[in-house]
């Protein structure tokens, strides 16, 4: 069983990868080209608290809705496991995101924010998925659930810097940086994602833990 310090560390670079905030840098800058600085950072701060306001959504409800639906938490890791190496491959492979193109002049800020920034830029599926995955109430108690949350927190919070800064992080490593790091954090994803069904086939079978 991971102690705190490891589970804390786990969960922060399981959602980094996932929400990949430089990764998603030109995507911000791309479809907030028609707004001024000024409303850029609201955008970017906007964007942040409906995405955080969705995923602890998810945190805190998304288990409750699979149980509702008939749908075991052994069945939802091992999709979830799928899904996401399948999103980290992507990564890997360098796949370009379609649909974030630049805002049309008659988009006010709060809907660029909310549509597509906040959704599904970053509360995209696969991080709704990772967070009822790392949310587990089976698997994870309170204080490990509010570490996920914690790190949640930390990752938008970086997320939002990066945004803010935009400009200056984009000159400092470049599209080739950018690149780099995109797929090395894709690489990461696709360990974890094969460690959670892995675990789950570990659970359903009742083998000793890996």
């Amino acid at each position: 069983m991971l102690n705190d310090q490891s589970l804390f560390l786990t969960q922060l670079v399981t959602l980094w990868a996932v929400l990949d905030p430089i990764g998603h840098l030109p995507l911000f800058i791309g479809v907030t080209t028609a707004l001024d600085a000024r409303e850029k950072r609201r955008a970017a701060v906007i964007a942040i608290l409906i995405a955080f306001g969705i995923l602890v959504f998810f945190a805190l409800a998304g288990q409750l809705l699979l149980q509702a639906m008939g749908i075991s938490l052994l069945s939802f890791q091992i999709a979830g496991g799928i899904i996401l190496f399948l999103f980290a491959i992507t990564m890997v492979l360098g796949e370009t995101k379609h649909g974030t193109g630049p805002a049309s002049s008659g988009q006010t800020v709060m809907d660029i924010a909310v549509y597509p920034l906040a959704t599904p830029i970053i509360a995209g599926p696969g991080a709704m998925l990772t967070i009822v995955l790392l949310t587990d109430n089976n698997r994870f108690s309170m204080g490990h659930q509010a570490m996920t949350l914690a790190a949640l927190v930390a990752v938008l919070a970086g997320m939002l810097a990066i945004f803010l800064l935009g400009s200056i992080v984009q000159r400092l490593i470049g599209t080739g940086g950018a690149n780099v790091l995109r797929r090395t954090m894709g690489l990461i994803l696709a360990a974890l994602a094969v460690n959670l069904v892995l675990n789950a086939l570990t659970g359903w079978l009742k083998l000793p833990p890996i």
